[in-house]
């Protein structure tokens, strides 16, 4: 290992350790959390969304509840709702809610310092929520066969809805919230797949002085929102149209059953030619053997040959 990638792990490390004392963590921390890795997590995440800035290093609280405890009672998050963050301060975090797609709780707790970041680093700011969400998931290293499976039937059955309309999400039930969501996140990984991770702090940056996102989305990658859309569209459709035959379950079991009726049929359409080629085979033996027996007497003799005389 070089000097240089030492001192680089050390610096990463030093600043994990002095932001430790800014995430708070509260309530039924669940045993998988680990503070100085979260810690790491948001300093890494700072600075890609704003690397010409010094984290926030103001405290930062991290509150995993039960539904049943006073903070369950007091929070309202969709039924689908794996965490919230409230302003640039508060992280909320439901350990008796079944994760989103399949997340963990330190995924999750990742995806929240994504948002709580964006509010520090930018306030003010106003961001579309598939960018937000898409972000989070693309951070908080978010993958899933799940969501592969989520995409790919929204395309078979034409459900790919608009960016725009993403911003409504928390209203959404839990089959549309997985669609929203997974949507965002593949938006996320083409814009970073073709312009590269800095395309994040510039369209950010960009935001910020236009005070406008569909104009910083123009001056960092040269696309109007409509054009954009259009281009994941289009990205989502080269990627993930046949994907749903081999991911979804029921698409297989579909798909078996289409092949046996298929199946089916043609066995059945050759066994009826088969049948009609017998029985017309039939009809012409008997056909000729009929004429055979025109030309036969009852004694068996041939018909053109003349009897003996009687002497």
């Amino acid at each position: 290992m070089s000097i240089a990638s030492t001192l680089s792990g050390l610096c990463i490390l030093a600043a994990a350790l002095s932001a430790t004392g800014q995430l708070r963590f509260e309530g039924r921390v669940p045993p998988e959390v680990n503070s100085l890795s979260l810690a790491s997590e948001y300093t890494r995440i700072y600075h890609i969304i704003a690397p010409q800035q010094r984290p926030d290093r103001s405290v930062l609280s991290i509150v995993y509840y039960s539904k049943s405890d006073a903070t369950g009672k007091s929070v309202t998050l969709p039924e689908w709702g794996g965490g919230g963050t409230i302003g640039p301060n508060l992280i909320v975090v439901p350990v008796d809610f079944k994760p989103f797609l399949q997340q963990n709780f330190s995924q999750i707790t990742v995806h929240e310092l994504v948002h709580a970041s964006l509010y520090r680093a930018y306030p003010g700011i106003a961001l579309p929520r598939w960018f937000h969400e898409g972000l989070a998931m693309m951070l908080s290293g978010e993958l899933s066969f799940e969501e592969n499976t989520v995409i790919s039937k929204a395309i078979f059955f034409s459900r790919l809805m608009p960016l725009s309309s993403i911003d409504s999400v928390n209203y959404f039930g839990r089959g549309r919230a997985d669609l929203a969501y997974s949507q965002s996140h593949i938006a996320l990984l083409m814009l970073v797949e073709q312009y590269g991770m800095d395309v994040i702090p510039d369209c950010l940056i960009a935001t910020r002085k236009n005070r406008n996102f569909g104009q910083g989305l123009r001056d960092a990658v040269g696309l109007t929102p409509q054009e954009f859309e259009e281009s994941v569209r289009k990205y989502i459709a080269s990627k993930y149209r046949f994907l749903f035959f081999f991911t979804d379950s029921f698409a297989w079991w579909v798909g078996i059953a289409i092949l046996f009726i298929i199946g089916f049929i043609v066995t059945m359409r050759r066994n009826k030619k088969r049948l009609a080629a017998m029985e017309e085979k039939e009809r012409q033996e008997q056909e000729t053997a009929a004429a055979a027996a025109k030309r036969i007497d009852p004694s068996g003799a041939s018909a053109d040959t003349k009897p003996d005389s009687v002497s």
